[in-house]
């Protein structure tokens, strides 16, 4: 898509192992770019173009906050992976410039963002809470596990209708600022899900209930589920 000018290039940066050697490249992408591609689907090519340029333009004010604050791009891979505060605020930044982009581009026909919370796991779905109103959605554990989130995270739920009628549904993180005020550079000593869960809005009952079950699971399939 990059090629045929669908989407913005990217903010580009180097992925470092956890014994700090360089493992790869990342490229990260404003969010606005998957409107973007919807519209371009569509056959709406000139908004499709608007979209995809505020997203270019996102991207070059987000490379220079990680500049300016010294956080690698790596910092900002896993949407609820505690942070320092440093990147919590780059995201802040970001964020409410994309929110303030949005405000001067024209909404996607026929699709609405609904933010809330992830807030209980049934079987092979996910009851998803809009934080205004009374909304509440079931949606594929599957789509929560490729969006790297689970129960309890901040989330985004897009939805999309369909001339035919059927809805098309993406999820997103959502950002949490609360977590901000808690980052600490003391976590560092944690487990990386030891202290995500311990950001949680949970109960001390819960979160001790939490790392238990976290202690009993092999390394490699550890996994918060709220």
């Amino acid at each position: 898509m990059r090629r045929n000018a669908i989407v913005s290039e990217g903010v580009q940066g180097l992925l470092k192992a956890h014994t700090g050697r360089f493992s790869g490249k990342l490229s990260l992408f404003c969010e606005l770019n998957l409107d973007a591609a919807v519209l371009s689907r569509r056959g709406l090519a000139d908004l499709a173009g608007q979209y995809r340029a505020a997203a270019s333009g996102l991207e070059e004010g987000l490379q220079r906050l990680l500049v300016e604050h010294s956080v690698q791009i790596a910092e900002l891979i896993r949407p609820t992976e505690p942070r320092r505060r440093e990147a919590w605020r780059v995201l802040a930044q970001f964020s409410e410039a994309v929110a303030a982009a949005r405000e001067h581009l024209q909404p996607v026909p026929g699709e609405d963002a609904v933010p809330g919370i992830l807030e209980a796991r049934m079987g092979q779905w996910v009851r998803f809470v809009a934080s205004t109103g009374t909304g509440r959605y079931d949606v594929p554990w599957q789509m929560v596990r490729s969006a790297d989130l689970s129960v309890g995270d901040p989330a985004v739920l897009f939805r999309e209708l369909l001339p035919n009628g059927n809805a098309v549904l993406r999820l997103q993180a959502g950002l949490d600022m609360s977590q901000a005020e808690q980052a600490d550079e003391g976590d560092e000593a944690l487990h990386p899900l030891e202290a995500r869960a311990l950001r949680r809005s949970q109960s001390p009952a819960a979160r001790k209930a939490l790392l238990a079950s976290l202690e009993e699971e092999e390394p490699l399939v550890r996994r918060v589920l709220g």
